[in-house]
């Protein structure tokens, strides 16, 4: 019979996999000395942007890491270590978030995580936050894409305006 410590271990180990493989993005950050209401505060801001951050111990995160076959996972576990699962699509916006909180907040350090099974540093992380918000990127592309169209069309306007130009002075010259 298994003792009742090793049940919950599995049972922990088995909700971090599950996480872990319904997330669009998987941050580490070191938590050592945020108080428990800073905390909370990122913890209820990254709900909003439909992302969890769990703290467990660094053995279990490994094995539950180790049994997906994240083995680049071990160099983000030293010390304390927290986990921010996004699963929203604007993994962008989580980010952001990490970022300005870890501003607000030194004692908060970003490792670094996964995204898109890519490994990314805290560069890496403070890099993606600096990106628009993803309204602004879809804004920005659909500009580029309809940017030639525009000019396509102003450019058979003019040409049709002149026409119309020369048809309107021929019409005044037979009419003198």
């Amino acid at each position: 019979m298994k003792r009742i410590g090793l049940v919950v271990r599995e049972n922990i180990i088995d909700e971090i996999k599950n996480k872990a493989q319904d997330t669009n993005g998987c941050f580490f950050v070191r938590f050592n000395k945020v108080k428990a209401f800073p905390y909370n505060c990122l913890r209820n801001t990254l709900h909003k942007v439909e992302s969890k951050v769990l703290v467990v111990k660094n053995s279990l995160l490994k094995m539950a890491f180790g049994d997906l076959g994240w083995e680049q996972v071990d160099s983000f576990l030293d010390g304390e270590t927290g986990v921010v699962f996004v699963y929203g699509k604007d993994v962008v916006e989580a980010c952001k978030v990490i970022v300005n909180f870890s501003k607000e907040q030194e004692t908060l350090e970003i490792k670094g995580g996964f995204l898109g099974g890519q490994r990314v540093d805290s560069n890496g992380v403070t890099a993606l936050a600096k990106l628009p918000s993803k309204e602004i990127l879809l804004g920005m592309a659909v500009r580029g894409m309809s940017s030639p169209l525009s000019g396509f069309l102003t450019v058979l306007n003019q040409t049709i305006l002149k026409f119309v130009w020369v048809v309107e002075e021929i019409k005044k010259q037979k009419s003198k």
